[in-house]
């Protein structure tokens, strides 16, 4: 007989969701973030776009939710900005990524 698979959802879910807050961690850690705004404002932008790998939907992340209030507190806009990508197996998906503006 085999073993039922309901049990097997709730543990991939929580491996994705862990790896998607490792990854947002530091891609979002608002030091990180801060020295990419500097760099991009020091080449004339306004705004600066987070990329996101294809695969990684980061947008409910602790992290992510944290690199929002700080935008707010530092008086930036954020946005959560879609691009359409071709996806490693051949599909095509949406793939959003944060872009903050001064």
């Amino acid at each position: 007989m085999r073993p039922p698979l309901d049990k097997l959802v709730p543990e991939l879910q929580r491996q994705a969701r862990a790896a998607q807050e490792r990854f947002a961690e530091v891609e979002f850690n608002p030091a990180i973030v801060r020295n990419k705004m500097s760099d991009a404002a020091k080449l004339g932008h306004r705004a600066l776009r987070l990329r996101v790998p294809v695969h990684l939907d980061l947008r409910k992340t602790d992290a992510a939710a944290a690199l929002q209030a700080w935008c707010k507190e530092n008086e930036l806009t954020f946005e959560w900005m879609s691009r359409e990508a071709d996806l490693p197996d051949g599909r095509r998906g949406t793939v959003w990524e944060p872009e903050i503006s001064w």
